[in-house]
């Protein structure tokens, strides 16, 4: 799960998306192995977590919190510890048990980890595909065409790109979706605005559920 940017709707897809799938009795870990910001409480990842119906999984040894709201790579030139290697991570997630991982990622795919890695450098070395969330407004059309290429170019498979809606209106939305489908060849689905609570969140994901399935 990666995006366009920061604040796109990621969390609120992949909490669907893990309580969908928890209510059809999968078990389903929803991760955020990266999260910044955390001064108490990394909320991305609990949230994560309380969808799957694991809250355990906030808290797993070996994932990166720091208490800046900056990139990784940020934090780490002003003295905080480095993000952990492509292996260790790719370690940590895979001893989790489950039949189904949906893993977070941190912003847009080319926040940068180190002077050497990104978002889609650690999602191709995780060797997951990607779903990539956007928002679905002015200016989407290109964040989603950058985004995409950069996933692509290292060999990762974009399996859907979805579009939030964020209750602000504007005259692209009406026609983003049907572009992006006609320029990219990846399912593109929306994601209905909903309440910030698991279940009408899960309602939302049904679409993305269905084209994921395929």
């Amino acid at each position: 799960m990666t995006g366009t940017g920061t604040g796109e709707g990621k969390t609120f897809v992949t909490r669907g998306l893990a309580r969908h799938a928890h209510r059809r009795g999968i078990e389903v870990a929803a991760l955020k192995p990266l999260e910044t910001g955390v001064v108490e409480h990394a909320t991305d990842a609990e949230a994560l977590a309380r969808a799957s119906g694991r809250p355990e999984l906030a808290s797993l040894p070996g994932l990166y919190r720091v208490a800046p709201a900056v990139s990784p790579f940020t934090a780490t030139r002003r003295g905080l510890p480095p993000v952990p290697s492509n292996a260790t991570l790719r370690e940590v997630i895979s001893n989790v048990s489950a039949e189904l991982w949906l893993v977070e990622g941190a912003g847009g795919v080319l926040v940068p980890l180190d002077a050497e890695r990104s978002i889609a450098d650690l999602i191709a070395a995780l060797g997951l595909p990607a779903v990539l969330v956007a928002r679905n407004g002015l200016g989407v059309l290109s964040h989603t065409r950058a985004a995409y290429e950069a996933l692509t170019q290292r060999a990762v498979h974009v399996a859907a790109i979805v579009l939030t809606e964020h209750g602000v209106f504007d005259e692209s939305q009406q026609d983003n979706l049907a572009i992006l489908s006609e320029l990219l060849p990846t399912p593109v689905v929306r994601f209905p605005s909903s309440h910030d609570d698991d279940d009408a969140l899960a309602e939302s994901a049904a679409d993305v559920w269905v084209t994921l399935a395929r």
